[in-house]
C-alpha cells in the first residue's frame, strides 16, 4: 500500500507546470479501495480470532475516530495552507491572483493536489479509516449476538 501512496505522491507536478494528460493517480484509486476493504477483512479476521470485551472495543472505536478526526482536520489546514501557496506564487509571477486559476488547479481531480491526498498523513488516515471500519463491524456484531 505504501507504494502506491508514494507513486501517487509523485505524480504531483511543480506550481506553474501543466499536466500533461491528466491525473494517472485517479487510475489507481480503484486498487486503493479494493486494498481498503481487504485491509477491513483482515483486519476483522484478526479481531475476531481474540476475545475483546466489548469496554475495550468501545474504547477503541473513540480513540481511532478521535485520531481520524484530528488527521482529517489537520489535513484540511494543510489543503488550505497549499492553496494560499499557490495563490501567492502566482500574484509573485503575474502581480495579481487568479482564484479562477487557483480553484481550478485544487479541484479534486487536479493533478496538483495529489500531495495533499497521497501523503504520510493522509496514509495513516487511511489505516486508521480500516482499522475504524473494523473495529465498528466487530463491536456491533458481538453486540448482536449478545442480544439473541
Amino acid at each position: 500500500m505504501i507504494p502506491i501512496f508514494w507513486i501517487c505522491n509523485l505524480t504531483n507536478p511543480e506550481p506553474g507546470q501543466t499536466s500533461g494528460n491528466g491525473n494517472p493517480a485517479i487510475l489507481l484509486l480503484g486498487v486503493i479501495l479494493i486494498m481498503f476493504c481487504c485491509l477491513v477483512y483482515l483486519w476483522i479476521k484478526i479481531l475476531n480470532e481474540k476475545t475483546i470485551k466489548p469496554e475495550a472495543l468501545s474504547f477503541g472505536v473513540s480513540v481511532t475516530f478521535i485520531q481520524l478526526v484530528i488527521s482529517i482536520l489537520y489535513q484540511r489546514g494543510a489543503f488550505l495552507k497549499y492553496k494560499n501557496h499557490l495563490a501567492e506564487m502566482h500574484k509573485e509571477d503575474f502581480g495579481f491572483i487568479d482564484w479562477q486559476y487557483i480553484e481550478s488547479i485544487t479541484s479534486f481531480m487536479s493533478i496538483h493536489v495529489n500531495k495533499q491526498y497521497f501523503n504520510l498523513n493522509t496514509y495513516l488516515m487511511f489505516i486508521s479509516a480500516s482499522i475504524l471500519l473494523s473495529l465498528l463491524i466487530v463491536y456491533f456484531r458481538k453486540k448482536a449476538r449478545n442480544r439473541l
